[in-house]
């Protein structure tokens, strides 16, 4: 529950046991929705009471003005407010909770859900915000309509809340302009998404931002967070870095949130140096303890917008691959398959400690740790980081751990041609000769001799086939137990697992050698 309420409960719940005549102090902390409350209430029901209301220094300099939570307050104690042209969303809110009253049913805070509207502008991705509804009361609600207009990020509304991702890319040298006399508290997302995105900002209503709980209008231009629930989470979301000491207030309004050590950068090879020169400077600049890594062209995880407890030096987190097509063609189909086996073969080696895979596109690692292991990377080769990474924390005793449940499950695509196919099988078949870790040295002995087994001797592919089909229904077994309309329910029919074991062993070779010669290529 916010601090908003919470502090209210507590302060309402203080008042009930008040005998009158004593003095009594109620600390609201920097809860302006609690004080605007609490001002008319006090005033209403216990008038000439020596109550004082204080909280900390930045509440105590709010401006005294009525607001418009103060004819909320008015209206929730029964005083008739005439109904205005241009009223105020919190104002009708208010009037219909009122009239509703008792039958209230609490909704989310489609305000909060603007930060995840700014993650996903900025990084691309889809996210599902659970119980936001369409027909909310919030004036905030128009976060949908806003995004989907400047920034390219639909709202799809489902029966367990809304799926937002990001469907286009905003014109440049458009102009965001955005009266936020009603919606005030969109104000740091939509700022931060224009700045990062790089668009023309103009925003106007804005003069009560400077009495929030901080200067928005300052926190906003000067990056800073200054105890401000809003600004630390869109400064997070834009990948700004915020301390953990900072991110504390960030309970305010999501009241389970643990100060993590997690703050999103986007990695960009604006130097022309490279991917790996790009994620070194990513993480060289990042100030958080964990660094969670992802490809900009998967789906995101639902983890990405939920409190995480992480525990390890290296977690390898799961993959799932998934067309967009609603008839997926036959090399689609034959990824999937493969793609399935691959992250079963995954899961289950690490689970034993010999971890012989993983995917800079969904992994998490100690801060510490990539550095300690980035001489390792070997930067002369393309790609790899996350494989060399790996194999550089085994060796250096790190604890390497995988979390495979559906919330981290991240969505990869596959590719749509066999040209750009066999360019990336032969571009990580071409690292194959630089590993050194005895486990994924092992696995990939045993895979090419029974390959090259199943083309010197067809028949072995009765022995290799039920193994292989075992993996890939044991991971499409995982997927289905934990569906969620996060994934589509997965099913690979027999007869296409069997056409990959029977093209495997030949494509398998034609990259394997081809990556040899390919091994400084992207």
């Amino acid at each position: 529950m916010p601090d908003d309420v919470i502090v209210l409960h507590e302060a309402l719940e203080a008042l009930q046991q008040h005998k009158k005549g004593e003095p009594l102090t109620l600390y609201l902390k920097n809860c302006g929705t609690a004080l605007r409350f609490l001002q008319v209430h006090i005033a209403k029901c216990y008038p000439g009471e020596p109550i004082t209301l204080t909280g900390d220094p930045r509440l105590m300099e709010r401006d005294g003005k009525p607001t418009s939570q103060t004819q909320s307050a008015l209206i929730l104690h029964g005083e008739d407010i005439p109904v205005e042209k241009n009223e105020s969303p919190y104002i009708t809110m208010s009037r219909k909770i009122a009239e509703a009253y008792p039958n209230v049913e609490l909704e989310r805070d489609w305000s909060s859900a603007a930060f995840w509207y700014e993650y996903i502008a900025i990084h691309g991705g889809e996210l599902l915000l659970e119980s936001l509804k369409r027909n909310s009361l919030q004036g905030d609600k128009m976060v949908a309509q806003l995004y989907n207009h400047y920034f390219g990020v639909i709202t799809s509304y489902l029966p367990e809340g809304v799926k937002i991702s990001k469907s286009s890319v905003p014109v440049r040298d458009q102009v965001v302009a955005i009266d936020f006399e009603n919606i005030p508290d969109l104000y740091p997302a939509i700022a931060l998404t224009c700045e990062r995105l790089k668009l023309n900002f103009q925003a106007t209503g804005t003069s009560r931002l400077r009495f929030k709980e901080s200067n928005r209008l300052r926190s906003v231009r000067l990056h800073e967070v200054n105890n401000d629930h809003r600004m630390a989470m869109a400064l997070l979301c834009a990948d700004y870095p915020v301390s953990i000491e900072e991110q504390a207030c960030i309970a305010k309004s999501y009241p389970n949130f643990a100060p993590q050590h997690i703050t999103p950068i986007k990695g960009v090879n604006d130097d022309n140096l490279g991917k790996k020169h790009a994620l070194s400077k990513l993480i060289h600049a990042a100030t958080s303890e964990y660094v969670w890594l992802h490809d900009d062209d998967i789906v995101l995880p639902p983890a990405c917008a939920k409190v995480v407890a992480l525990e390890g030096d290296l977690l390898i987190l799961p993959l799932k691959m998934e067309s967009e097509n609603a008839a997926p063609s036959l090399l689609e189909r034959l990824q999937i398959a493969e793609y399935a086996a691959i992250q079963e073969l995954t899961m289950r080696t690490a689970k034993r400690n010999q971890a012989i895979m993983c995917s800079g596109a969904n992994l998490i690692v100690r801060r510490e740790v990539w550095l300690a292991c980035e001489a390792d990377i070997h930067p002369e080769i393309p790609s790899g980081d996350d494989m060399f990474l790996l194999e550089a924390a085994k060796r250096r005793g790190y604890q390497v751990r995988v979390i495979d449940t559906p919330d981290y499950t991240a969505i990869v695509r596959p590719l749509t041609s066999w040209r750009a196919f066999f360019r990336q099988r032969m571009r990580w078949a071409g690292k194959a000769p630089h590993y050194t870790d005895k486990d994924i040295r092992r696995y990939g002995a045993i895979v090419v001799a029974a390959n090259i087994a199943q083309i010197l001797f067809f028949p072995i592919i009765l022995i290799k086939f039920p193994i292989e089909y075992r993996l890939i229904r044991a991971r499409e077994k995982t997927y289905t137990v934990h569906h969620t309309p996060y994934t589509k329910k997965p099913r690979t029919p027999w007869y296409v697992a069997l056409l990959l074991e029977i093209l495997y062993p030949i494509y398998m070779l034609v990259a394997f050698f081809g990556g040899l010669v390919r091994t400084n290529r992207w």
